[in-house]
């Protein structure tokens, strides 16, 4: 009953990685292009999750990516730096999670958020 109570007087709505799942992240890294799932983002880097163990050894490696939305509607390219890596289970699947540093801060636009909380 308190955690109703806590959930009613938050400001502003909480985006868990659920929300980004029609999100789609394309990694290219020395000549090979990786697929994964968006985990969270943030204008300063993004949280990649992958199904290949292909990023491990490449911590401080610079790669060029792009997110794209649900269902093809837009893209938004980026270059960042792989920062850290780690291997988590996440609903009985075993994901390759990568964290990457933007080289330049994204601006993250009202259209963006807001098309992160349609997807439910």
């Amino acid at each position: 009953m308190y955690l109703v109570a806590m959930e009613s007087e938050r400001r502003l709505p909480r985006i868990s990685p659920g929300d980004f799942s029609g999100f789609e992240v394309q990694l290219d890294l020395e000549g090979i292009t990786l697929f994964g799932k968006l985990g969270n983002i943030s204008e300063e880097g993004l949280c990649f999750l992958g199904e290949d163990d292909l990023l491990s050894d490449e911590i401080e490696s610079q790669v060029l990516g792009s997110i794209v939305w649900a269902k093809g509607t837009k893209r938004m390219f980026f270059e960042g730096t792989i920062i850290w890596t780690q291997t988590s289970k996440i609903k009985n699947v075993v994901y390759y999670i990568a964290g990457i540093q933007f080289l330049e801060r994204l601006n993250l636009n009202d259209s963006m958020l807001a098309r992160s909380l349609e997807i439910k």
